[in-house]
């Protein structure tokens, strides 16, 4: 009876029109689970031939192991099942394997073709879903890594809190406060501009220096093209915040011809490390904090940690200095 069927869908009616031109493989079974009929998108799906598969029992063509490599015998196999006790498994998905041994993940239809209650043959129809599954493990990455930035912020904007929120001037701590937000905001919208890999060094620089109107030429940047990751250029963001905050507060960005020059060289790669200055110039003088708040622990730890790099505050006459160079 298979055979005889096989030999109908190889023909011109209805049924060989609808397998030649299913886009699902499509087998016919004997028995013994040998392969009677292979349509034309079983042979382009799994690289046998319809002849080459001919006779031989499918589940050792297609389904011969485990992903993992562990031995499938057929008797654990769906489609054995089908076989032994003549019932029919609905969409289930599975692994099978190609020709050249790579695996393909799909969704299987298995049906037992009976004769008077004994099973005589069987259909097994498969679709690859390979797409599906490289979609689902591509959103779930991206759902994993946005839970992990979603923390990371978290606890960025708890410590931001701990210590703005600080002090018997509570409106003071509240702008300080709203201010780091801010620039915590504006950083993340550049990274998203960015498509959320890496970000233009320059434009990360730009961008934390946007709320701070300084006047013409009072900030000059200078250096080659350097490309940051998100994380490392989310920090820079944050520490030039904090310099632009103390500069337009205290510093070179406080009174008319103060100028601040930002350079940098290197590439951010282990032959070719990043050395960036923070020089302010013509502003009032300038000397070390009293205390180390929230902005020095930013540039000095965060800095130094995201970058493997070491910083160096000089408080010079003329201004401040801010260096990030590489480890010793």
């Amino acid at each position: 009876m298979p055979r005889q069927a096989a030999q109908h869908l190889r023909e011109d009616g209805i049924a060989g029109l609808i397998t030649r031109h299913a886009i699902e493989a499509i087998f016919l079974l004997d028995s013994e689970g040998r392969t009677v009929f292979a349509n034309p998108a079983a042979e382009a799906m799994f690289g046998w031939s319809a002849e080459e598969l001919s006779d031989r029992k499918l589940h050792d063509m297609l389904h011969h192991h485990h992903p993992d490599g562990r031995p499938f015998p057929m008797s654990d196999c769906p489609l054995g099942r089908v076989f032994s006790t003549g019932e029919s498994l609905r969409s289930h998905e599975d692994v099978f394997f190609h020709r050249d041994g790579r695996p393909i993940d799909v969704s299987c239809s298995n049906a037992a073709v009976l004769r008077e209650g004994k099973v005589i043959g069987g259909v097994l129809i498969v679709r690859d879903i390979s797409e599906r599954r490289l979609y689902e493990r591509h959103r779930q990455l991206l759902l994993d890594e946005l839970n992990h930035r979603v923390r990371n912020m978290l606890t960025v904007v708890r410590a931001i809190a701990n210590q703005s929120l600080t002090g018997g001037d509570m409106a003071a701590a509240r702008e300080a406060f709203l201010a780091r937000l801010d620039a915590m905001g504006d950083a993340q919208a550049l990274l998203m501009q960015e498509g959320g890999i890496d970000a233009p060094l320059r434009h990360v620089v730009e961008h934390a220096l946007r709320p701070f109107r300084a006047g013409e030429g009072a900030v000059r940047l200078e250096g080659p093209p350097v490309s940051l990751p998100p994380r490392k250029a989310l920090t820079l963001s944050m520490a030039v915040h904090e310099l632009a905050t103390n500069a337009t507060k205290y510093g070179a960005l406080s009174r008319p011809g103060g100028r601040v020059l930002i350079s940098w060289s290197g590439q951010d790669t282990p032959a070719s490390p990043l050395r960036l200055v923070w020089r302010e110039e013509g502003g009032p003088p300038v000397r070390p904090p009293r205390h180390i708040g929230f902005g020095t622990r930013m540039i000095r730890q965060a800095l130094a940690v995201e970058f493997e790099a070491e910083i160096d505050l000089d408080f010079e006459p003329d201004g401040l200095v801010c260096t990030l160079r590489p480890a010793a």
